[in-house]
């Protein structure tokens, strides 16, 4: 989830900070939220993925979920943020969209690797 990312992150901030025991409460709450987002993915397991389509539950289907989620993101959603970035002048956060992009069609390759040793 979004917040269990956020949270260790700040936990990352709170240790190079000296802050130890406010690093301990972002990570125990951060575990927490993974456990409100796998509550949510149980319950779209009969809907399927919001952000692809895709259904989701067997392995063969999160792997398709993933690769699709991941191609959107390196041929349409970094691609138009890097190109409006630097529309707006913003050429160093553009580089970054466009390096983030590299690294979506890398995983893409890999969930499709991982989905085509699948059905070997």
């Amino acid at each position: 989830s979004q917040a269990n990312r956020r949270y260790l992150y700040f936990a990352q901030k709170a240790d190079i900070e000296g802050y130890n025991d406010v690093a301990t409460v972002f990570r125990s709450t951060a575990e927490g939220e993974t456990g409100h987002a796998h509550g949510h993915l149980e319950f779209m397991e009969a809907v399927g993925d919001p952000a692809t389509g895709e259904p989701i539950g067997a392995t063969s289907d999160n792997l398709k979920s993933a690769v699709a989620g991941e191609t959107h993101e390196y041929t349409d959603m970094y691609p138009s943020m890097a190109r409006e970035a630097r529309e707006e002048g913003f050429d160093e956060i553009a580089d970054w969209f466009e390096t983030l992009a590299k690294a979506e069609k890398s995983h893409a390759g890999r969930f499709q690797k991982a989905l085509d040793s699948m059905d070997a």
